[in-house]
């Protein structure tokens, strides 16, 4: 008996090995995605405020994936980081419409991470600049 749960668990365990690389391929890619997605949605919104020109505003809520390490807002580019088994992985898209801030950063710590559903406000100032609100004071304030 003790034998045939030994061959047993010897067949087991090395597919449960490869389900779970499997699965964390899949994460990643899906992940992966996702991220794509999202700098597109803050970057079309930049655009569309922006051409828009002053009083113009739109409301988003993008779904940041969960191994996320930072999202970064340059003057002309999306940068949303990515930890994979491979190391850090950069999503970037750019775009052409002017910010009112040179830089804007989202960092994910522990407990604060902003994954998941993330709302983001995108408005133009009065000189036609884009002004990027995102939910980073209501999260912290109901914490």
């Amino acid at each position: 008996m003790l034998v045939t749960i030994g061959v047993i668990l010897i067949f087991i365990v090395p597919i449960l090995l490869l389900l779970l690389v499997g699965a964390q391929a899949r994460f990643e890619s899906l992940s992966h995605v996702q991220a794509n997605s999202v700098v597109r949605i803050i970057a079309d919104s930049i655009n569309e405020v922006n051409i828009e020109g002053p009083q113009a505003s739109k409301v988003v809520i993008v779904n940041i994936p969960t191994n996320t390490r930072y999202l970064n807002i340059t003057e002309n580019e999306v940068v949303l980081t990515l930890e994979t088994s491979n190391g850090p992985t950069d999503v970037t898209t750019s775009f052409f419409g002017g910010l009112n801030d040179t830089s804007i950063s989202l960092v994910t710590i522990a407990g604060k991470a902003p994954v998941g559903l993330y709302p983001m406000k995108f408005y133009a100032d009065e000189e036609g600049k884009v002004v990027i609100d995102h939910g980073e004071e209501e999260r912290s304030g109901s914490n």
